[in-house]
């Protein structure tokens, strides 16, 4: 994602290229400014003729004029629409001036000398398509480097180029702003809001001398007459890979691209078919991360291509995954969608700590829940009664930043603060840590370890059991490992 990292494939560059209009204020580097124009200025162009002219507008007044003439010809160019299309084009954001702190201006100099007119004198316009072949190339450039490149065109050319004091030979070919991106999205803004989708590639493709028949350009809004895809929702499991289901791993080994939470564990990643397109829309816990909406397009755009679709979630996707939301996206867009069940981290960890979650001695009710609501808040609508009920097992997923609220608010509805709770941070996995605990005691442990991962808690007197079973258990293999216990003194 824009200001990541790690390093990212060419696709992925093409297919997160944005044309950015929301910016953040702070100054981009003048050397990272200078880099990224000398990439872009090794654009080809027809005859090697480097037509480009760039100019840099840091002239505060020029600038000031170039953004009045925008609003005058935005203005302009709303009498075209009428009806809904033109309410919504008057809510679109169609530049970043506020905001950009580079600003570029770029001609085409039709009096180019270099290249001696070669590939040119029958197409003189090849001159401006190499100038856009340069601003493409600055546009993967800067979105390597974190940063987003927006290209306005609602200006009148002849009032930019006497405004920047142009020669009369150079034709003005647009107005780029640069800067760090305010916001990340998979999909373009205008199919977002509604302005215009994306259609299949097939309705842009034809062949000469071929018995397939091409799809006819009036078929261009008819996404269902391009070659059908399909997403399926895959539960990847808590994190050890010999936990994932052999219909998963089916899944995973016949995707063309596979979108995948950040909580998926890297070695399950080694799973997905060579060569299939895999693309990371991690949500990171109050961190910055990808919209649903935006992972709901990206799904649906690539099933449109034809593409198989896999979205890889952490344990089972249908328990505090999100899957409803993808589910009925799919099904909106008329996209066939399957889903592959998982093992949830809460069998997973309760497995590798053999705690019998429902034993029938001490639980008969099994309950999950969420400590994390729409907004990052404890959810206020908890059952608390139900919490704090002696006969049940609790699990608390995502838990980390309300654990402390919760568990005070449970106890204050009446569960003993003495209750077996058992934290787990990255359960199934090389990393697990667990802390064996009470509820009164484990919101202060959890937070003075700060384990990194994903973290669920257990809560119940069915743990109480299991937990003096484990012990005892870890005590036994101890000494006959020790040759006996030592003696406390």
């Amino acid at each position: 994602m824009f200001g990541q990292a790690a390093p990212v494939s060419l696709e992925q560059l093409i297919r997160w290229r944005r044309d950015v209009r929301r910016f953040r204020k702070e100054p981009v580097p003048d050397a990272l400014i200078d880099r990224l124009l000398r990439l872009a200025d090794l654009a080809p162009s027809v005859g090697n003729s480097q037509p480009w002219r760039i100019v840099n507008v840091k002239d505060a007044g020029v600038r000031a004029a170039v953004v009045r003439n925008f609003e005058a010809e935005r203005r302009k160019s709303a009498d075209v629409y009428d009806g809904e299309q033109a309410s919504l084009y008057n809510k679109l954001k169609l530049a970043g001036f506020d905001a950009a702190p580079v600003h570029l201006a770029v001609f085409c100099d039709h009096h180019a000398g270099q290249g001696h007119g070669l590939g040119r004198q029958t197409m003189p316009e090849t001159l401006e398509s190499s100038c856009a072949c340069m601003v493409t190339m600055l546009w993967l450039a800067a979105r390597e480097a974190g940063l987003g490149l927006g290209w306005v065109s609602i200006v009148d050319p002849t009032a930019i180029s006497a405004a920047l004091g142009a020669p009369k030979h150079w034709k003005f070919i647009g107005y780029l702003l640069l800067g760090w991106p305010e916001e990340e999205h998979l999909d373009p803004e205008l199919e977002r809001l509604g302005w215009q989708p994306r259609t299949p590639f097939e309705t842009r493709y034809s062949e000469l001398g071929s018995q397939s028949k091409a799809v006819r350009a009036n078929d261009a809004n008819h996404p269902s007459r391009a070659s059908a895809g399909s997403v399926t929702l895959v539960g990847a499991g808590p994190g050890d890979p010999d936990l994932l289901t052999i219909k998963a791993l089916r899944a995973l080994q016949s995707a063309d691209a596979v979108l995948y939470d950040d909580l998926v564990a890297k070695p399950i990643l080694s799973c997905v078919r060579p060569g299939a397109k895999l693309i990371d829309v991690g949500k990171r816990g109050y961190r910055k991360s990808c919209k649903q909406p935006d992972i709901n397009a990206e799904m649906i755009r690539l099933a449109r291509e034809g593409l198989k679709v896999v979205r890889l979630k952490s344990g089972d996707p249908l328990i505090f995954g999100r899957a409803g939301e993808e589910i009925a996206a799919c099904q909106d867009a008329g996209v066939p969608i399957s889903v592959v069940a998982g093992v949830t981290s809460a069998q997973g960890a309760a497995a590798g700590l053999k705690v019998a979650l429902t034993h029938r001695d001490y639980a008969r009710r099994l309950q999950f829940i969420t400590a994390h609501d729409r907004r990052g808040h404890l959810p206020s609508d908890i059952d608390w009664g139900a919490i704090a009920d002696n006969a049940a097992t609790t699990v608390v997923y995502m838990p980390k930043r309300t654990l402390a609220e919760l568990t005070e608010a449970v106890i204050s509805h009446g569960l003993d603060p003495k209750t077996p709770a058992i934290a787990v941070a990255n359960a199934t996995r090389s990393d697990e840590r667990v802390f064996l605990s009470s509820v009164g005691a484990i919101a202060a442990e959890l937070d003075a370890a700060h384990p990194e991962g994903p973290v669920l808690v257990m809560i119940g007197e069915a743990l109480r059991y299991a937990t003096t079973a484990d012990a005892a258990e870890q005590a036994s293999t101890l000494a006959s490992v020790l040759g006996g216990l030592p003696i406390a003194s």
